[in-house]
């Protein structure tokens, strides 16, 4: 683990760890000159391609509601040169720790949550960015009830050059969110009605409390292929039917199936949500 003092001597104090993942490590941290930040140190031997890919989506898109970047650079500690970027402190916790004490949320956050997705996602889609990673721990909710969309790391810009070798017979994902297009590398069907999947379903274990793919498998390869049948319960609610649909349609295993595109499911879940809100 790093030395705090290496920290410090960034401007650096108070520091927390907040988290540890394959490739990062997490400290909230005070800055002296941003103040409450979160501080993501790269550990050695990482993709920085990938990493520089990410810090590039994030600050051409200032108007995506995400962890802003402040600043990044390397630093070098105990003879070990990092990456550091410091970001924005989003002060919630993640949907998969609120999940964990809450089991289900109501419908209405549910379609809270995908107001908030699917207008992020068509954004990213007249940039033809596709976020590739949306799952509860990507996302966050603020105190104030907001979702926010985290977490670029393995983000594809289609108008640029993929990162990832065409002949893997895998393409980077969190399986268990992935629609089988993106879990079979197949590039030229990636676009953002594979982030509207993931984002339904999340929502849909948001209603029931279950991955319906993950749910009663023993590895990967039993979810793969749970996921390639793409059969999973339909969920009834005579209120909320609409915005159950919604879910239903952009889990589609067949791409064709869904919303045809980001902006078509964003005037989709819109007027759901101006709907609901007046029925509220």
């Amino acid at each position: 683990m790093i030395d705090k003092n290496c920290l410090e001597d960034i401007g650096l104090s108070e520091c927390c760890k907040l988290k540890e993942a394959g490739q990062k490590i997490v400290y909230r941290a005070i800055s002296a000159e941003f103040g409450i930040v979160a501080v993501k140190i790269i550990k050695p031997n990482q993709n920085t391609d990938r990493i520089f890919r990410e810090i590039d989506i994030i600050q051409s898109k200032p108007d995506i509601k995400t962890s802003k970047i402040f600043k990044y650079d390397t630093l070098t500690c105990r003879g070990v040169e990092y990456i550091y970027i410091i970001e924005e402190f989003i002060d919630g916790e993640n949907l998969r720790e609120y999940l964990e004490k809450t089991g289900t949320m109501p419908l209405s956050e549910v379609c809270n949550l995908l107001h908030a997705l699917i207008n992020l996602i068509d954004i990213l889609e007249q940039s033809s960015i596709v976020h590739r990673d949306i799952k509860p721990e990507n996302i966050m909710r603020t105190n104030k009830g907001e979702f926010i969309l985290i977490d670029f790391g393995i983000a594809r810009d289609l108008s640029r050059t993929s990162l990832t070798d065409t002949s893997s017979s895998r393409g980077p994902a969190t399986t268990i969110y992935a629609p089988i297009e993106q879990i079979d590398n197949d590039k030229d069907s990636i676009d953002s009605r594979t982030d509207l999947y993931s984002a339904c379903l999340v929502a849909y274990e948001m209603v029931c409390g279950i991955n319906p793919f993950a749910d009663g498998c023993q590895n990967e390869l039993q979810v793969i292929r749970k996921i390639d049948k793409g059969v999973f319960k339909y969920l009834e609610d005579s209120y909320f039917q609409e915005l159950l649909e919604f879910i239903h349609t952009n889990m589609n295993k067949y791409k064709t199936r869904r919303s045809n595109s980001a902006k078509e499911a964003k005037k989709w879940i819109d007027a759901i949500y101006i709907k609901l809100s007046k029925g509220a």
